[in-house]
């Protein structure tokens, strides 16, 4: 048979429960505007009543149950949708920086131009604009024109040359460019998160060792989590831990992972590469080779906690190893070089990051010069006569940023024909080699090869290969561009599915603020009925027939 005063504690029990799911109403209503914020409620549930499994317990009449208990608060989120959101926020991120990196390059090549009569605006290929003017210059020359001089064709050749040092020299501040986002800026960045995120591990831990509540804090380290997915793909997950007194909590831990989530691995199963441990955290850097290829490299370091290095004897991080994210976008752009990284090894071409367009550029200007001082040559031995050097020495040593007309090339220098005259006849105005070497570069077709593959990438005419150049990088930037819209519309999918389950609706919001205050009422109302009923049982009863 229940206790006398069973029906106040059951009463009590109902306006402690409607109290509690009024002040996580209110707070999720105060932080319905608060980034990263995760709906919150209050978990409850029945009380049983008194035990009857005793031999000798009374069985007979009806048994209630002692209420309801408030026992828990926990926040609405679903772990899957957080999993898919920063596996996809690391394709995002990798895309995103690889089209803020190759949009800018297009000013390098080319620039716009607006008509004096029209706003009709017009985009101008500088090399190819170089090329042409210095085209046309060697036809005036053939046609006759009276402006036309070897000294205008030797000005043209010259501003060709700087155009290509102007280049060859922006993709090299480019790289620079992309290098010091990376070191100071995103690594920077990213340790600072995942300092961040074992900082608030500490204190996560700490909170719920004690008993009380951590939920604010665990939204603040999704927030980090979140943005850390932008750099790297990590995997997240909680372990529960005994802290003693049969009392557990959960320790979180984050690793490097692969572009399906799961955790790289090493020889043994284990997880590779730990990122964060608890509340220690690794930290992560990268460094240029001292040789010539000037590769980047990421490095990771042992997990670090109050100062204190740990020795995690794990294998040396690899480029590879990080698959996607921004700071995958940032070694592909500094390292790799699309056809040119073709080898015996290699047998596929890698992304076209900025080394490509620097090569290939390289490989314009030494075709180019190899071609016009072979034309000009008067000798088929090594060309006496070159109209491009790079500083003094040999056309294989020409690249597009020493590239530069021979500063032998003055009057006369220029071999305007190589017909053997007859007896008696007069060849000052035969101009047959300026056509050969017209037909050279706007009609014959030659092979460009990368080295040291040896794989033919181009096929056509110089002129052509000179217009492909800011086509080849804009095909690329629109690639690059479709796909990271791409990922942005998978990642606002994702986050819309994940925000229908954890951001506060203040419709849903203010019907909870109805329903718990009812509740509270009828709680409270029935507490005074109870109240009424031991006051006629402790008061009135046994009193009739007293005289």
């Amino acid at each position: 048979m229940s206790s006398t005063f069973d029906g106040l504690f059951i009463a009590r029990s109902g306006v402690r429960a409607a109290r509690a799911s009024l002040n996580i109403t209110g707070q999720n209503i105060t932080n319905s505007t608060t980034p990263g914020y995760t709906r919150q409620r209050v978990d409850q549930a029945a009380v049983t009543p008194p035990s009857t499994n005793s031999f000798y317990s009374w069985a007979g009449g009806a048994v209630s149950g002692q209420g309801a208990d408030a026992y828990d608060t926990s926040q609405l989120r679903d772990a899957f949708l957080d999993g898919e959101y920063r596996l996809q926020n690391a394709l995002g991120g990798e895309s995103s920086a690889l089209a803020a990196a190759l949009e800018p390059l297009e000013d390098i090549f080319t620039y716009t131009t607006t008509a004096d009569s029209s706003d009709e605006v017009s985009t101008v290929d500088v090399l190819s604009n170089e090329l042409s003017n210095l085209i046309s210059q060697m036809q005036n020359l053939t046609s006759g024109k009276s402006d036309a001089s070897e000294s205008v064709i030797r000005d043209a050749a010259d501003q060709l040359a700087k155009k290509f040092n102007i280049a060859a020299k922006g993709l090299e501040t480019a790289r620079e460019q992309q290098y010091d986002a990376l070191s100071e800026h995103a690594v920077p960045q990213v340790n600072e998160l995942l300092s961040g995120i074992a900082a608030l591990n500490g204190q996560i831990k700490n909170a719920e060792v004690s008993g009380g509540s951590a939920l604010e804090l665990r939204d603040q380290r999704n927030l980090k989590l979140d943005e850390l997915s932008q750099y790297m793909d990590i995997r997240v997950e909680e372990t529960e831990v005994d802290v003693g007194s049969g009392k557990t909590v959960h320790e979180l831990n984050v690793y490097l992972a692969d572009k399906d989530g799961n955790a790289l691995e090493d020889g043994d199963g284990n997880p590779e590469f730990t990122l964060v441990s608890n509340k220690k955290y690794a930290k992560v850097s990268v460094f240029q080779d001292a040789d010539a290829k000037a590769l980047t490299h990421a490095r990771l370091s042992g997990l670090t906690e109050d100062g204190e290095t740990f020795d995690t004897a794990k294998a040396e991080l690899q480029n590879a190893d990080l698959q996607s994210g921004s700071l995958a976008g940032y070694l592909k752009l500094l390292n790799e070089n699309g056809e040119y990284d073709i080898s015996d090894t290699q047998t596929t071409a890698t992304f076209r990051g900025i080394g490509y367009y620097s090569k290939l550029l390289d490989t314009l200007a030494q075709t180019f010069a190899t071609t016009m001082n072979g034309l000009n040559s008067t000798t088929d031995a090594q060309p006496d006569k070159p109209l491009f050097t790079s500083n003094g020495f040999s056309a294989d040593g020409i690249t597009a940023r020493n590239l530069q007309i021979s500063s032998d090339w003055t009057s006369g220098y220029l071999t305007m024909s190589k017909d053997a005259a007859n007896a008696g006849d007069d060849t000052s105005t035969s101009y047959s080699n300026i056509t050969n070497m017209i037909v050279a570069l706007t009609s014959d077709e030659y092979t460009l090869k990368t080295k040291p593959g040896d794989y033919s990438f181009f096929t056509g005419t110089l002129q052509k290969a000179f217009m492909n150049v800011p086509t080849s990088l804009a095909r690329s930037v629109a690639g690059v561009k479709s796909t990271d819209a791409d990922n942005a519309n998978r990642l606002d999918d994702i986050d819309t599915s994940r925000q229908s389950i954890s951001s506060v609706s203040i419709d849903d919001e203010a019907v909870s603020l109805v329903q718990y205050n009812q509740a509270l009422t009828a709680s409270a109302r029935f507490m005074t009925a109870v109240d009424e009923c031991l006051q006629t049982i402790i008061s009135s009863m046994g009193v009739a027939g007293r005289g």
